[in-house]
């Protein structure tokens, strides 16, 4: 029989040509979790996928960022099978947004504590049963007229807009379902870690392991001022009928896509103005306005309008700038592979930093640093800063609502803004759309226009990005005074016509192909949408060029 050479881990075997994952699972694979699908070379494959050809083989788990996406998938449609055999099709379940390492999930019917427990028995049960994820390969025509027959109608108008004639369905059971850009598990039996947290007889957190955890499920921390914002998203979606990609798109063919770019920034701007005015009701006590948010979303011009909108209630705002706070490069930590690590709040020099807020709010001047990337040292050029009367100092960075950052000032002084994109729109009931996608669809589009970047750079280095976010963000988001959501339905259908080209230039050959396959699968659900329309002030601008702000 002809050989082909894999290579596992740095050592090449020669093994018989056709041989299937499985296999290789089960002579090589040494880990103690479960494998949850197998890397090849640069694409990814479920265990009974044959190999042909020399390549080079890694085994992923859930605690691999694309393993991890493949186990919450087979959880989800898992949930949503479980659900249909205990409630039928004549009730809904919806998984609408991730919320502190879990999902948040909206039922049609009341589900108390004691149904989430039947719930979750009978997933157990389906683990238990080991029944296989069967890919099946169908019509258009025939997916569509499948769906509305089960009532899942979203889904079935999703596939108005879809221009391919065959769909790519998973089956579980006699279930048949769509999940967008990624492969399903090989078969039920390896998920087994989840739990479920009670909100109300609607809602429901949907937990399960997290890389940032090592695996574990973490316990979910109540988010009470996420939770608000995700609540009052949910009800601008309803005002404005659009809760999933298909009511969006029918609103830009049916020539509103203006409309929904007015209605969008009309609200972006209220809620700004409104956080302006919760500032100047608590005028005598605020003295700081710090304002931080995970990558790409938006923190550098909701601080440039969020100053315009206090000008109006009388402040003059001050800039400060964390940055100019770098510890010499000497001094700097390092990583455990040695690299700086200028991620960490250890990198600012603390003690200037707060020593320099204190001199402000007590009324003296201050000779501010000046940090030279170059030389990796901080030199004074003779800027100074001084806060007058109707002064107010606006500080954006990633570690600003960390309370370590000014812990020399006063509770009362400081004032809290969190920034993300927290939108509520849905591919549909079963599909969610990540605000990591978003956040990173906007960061490859603004990285190429003012770094000069292309699409594989910043794809190549988002994971690092998201664990600094994991680890010096979002333990404080809900130490804030402040939710701002910063998403506007209107923006993927722009963002399309941006990110498209520059994810087309990632070669077949580039560890990054498969990311920009599923971002170009996702775009491809929306109908395009020109951004003549935008305004110069919106946030959005930020990511696409034209700010008034720049």
């Amino acid at each position: 029989m002809d050989k082909i050479k894999v290579t596992i881990d740095g050592q090449t075997y020669d093994v018989d040509k056709g041989v299937a994952l499985q296999k290789m699972i089960d002579e090589h694979y040494t880990g103690n979790l479960p494998v949850v699908c197998v890397q090849v070379d640069t694409e990814f494959h479920t265990f009974d996928k044959t190999i042909d050809a020399d390549c080079t083989l890694k085994f992923l788990t859930y605690l691999d960022p694309i393993g991890n996406r493949i186990y919450q998938k087979g959880l989800m449609f898992l949930l949503v099978y479980a659900f249909k055999e205990l409630y039928g099709y004549s009730e809904s379940i919806k998984m609408c947004h991730p919320i502190d390492k879990g999902i948040l999930v909206r039922t049609s019917c009341s589900v108390d504590e004691k149904a989430l427990e039947k719930i979750k028995n009978k997933m157990l049960d389906i683990v238990n049963q080991k029944l296989r994820f069967e890919k099946c390969l169908v019509t258009r025509k025939d997916a569509k007229s499948y769906f509305e027959s089960i009532n899942f109608h979203n889904k079935a108008e999703v596939l108005l807009y879809n221009t391919t004639k065959y769909i790519e369905l998973y089956k579980l059971g006699d279930l048949y379902d769509y999940f967008y850009s990624s492969i399903m598990p090989y078969d039920t039996s390896i998920l087994d870690r989840f739990e479920f947290t009670h909100i109300d007889n609607h809602t429901c957190i949907f937990r399960f392991p997290t890389i940032e955890n090592n695996g574990e499920i973490p316990e979910y921390i109540e988010r009470d001022k996420i939770m608000k914002t995700f609540n009052f998203s949910y009800q601008l979606a309803r005002r404005m009928e659009i809760f999933n990609i298909n009511d969006f798109n029918r609103r830009v063919a049916e020539g509103k896509a203006n409309d929904i770019v007015k209605l969008s920034e009309a609200v972006s701007s209220g809620n700004l103005l409104g956080l302006a005015k919760d500032i100047d009701d608590n005028r005598n006590s605020i003295k700081l306005v710090l304002i931080a948010g995970p990558s790409s979303s938006g923190k550098t011009t909701t601080s440039r309008k969020l100053a315009m909108y206090l000008k109006v209630f009388g402040f003059n705002p001050k800039y400060l700038s964390i940055d100019d706070y770098f510890l010499d490069r000497e001094d700097t930590p390092k990583l455990p592979n040695g690299e700086y690590d200028f991620e960490s709040i250890r990198a600012i020099n603390l003690d200037l930093f707060n020593d320099h807020l204190t001199r402000l709010i007590n009324g003296e001047e201050v000779s501010i640093p000046t940090f030279n990337f170059y030389k990796g040292q901080g030199e004074y050029l003779g800027k100074t800063l001084k806060l007058g009367k109707r002064d107010i100092l606006i500080i954006e960075g990633l570690h600003a609502i960390n309370e370590e950052l000014t812990k020399s000032i006063s509770k009362d002084a400081k004032y809290k803004v969190y920034v993300s994109p927290l939108s509520d729109l849905n591919i549909d009931d079963h599909n969610m759309i990540s605000n990591s996608d978003v956040r990173l669809l906007r960061r490859i589009v603004r990285d190429n226009r003012t770094r000069g970047y292309t699409a594989e750079d910043t794809i190549s280095k988002w994971q690092n990005v998201r664990d600094g976010e994991t680890k010096y963000i979002f333990p404080y988001q809900n130490d804030v005074d402040f939710v701002y959501n910063s998403s506007f339905p209107y923006e993927i259908g722009v963002l399309k016509t941006f990110a498209e080209p520059l994810l087309y230039q990632i070669d077949h050959n580039s560890e990054c192909y498969e990311e920009a396959l599923r971002l170009l699968k996702f775009l491809g659900l929306f109908v395009g949408v020109p951004d003549n329309e935008i305004p110069s002030d919106s946030i959005f601008r930020e990511f696409i060029g034209g700010s008034y702000f720049e």
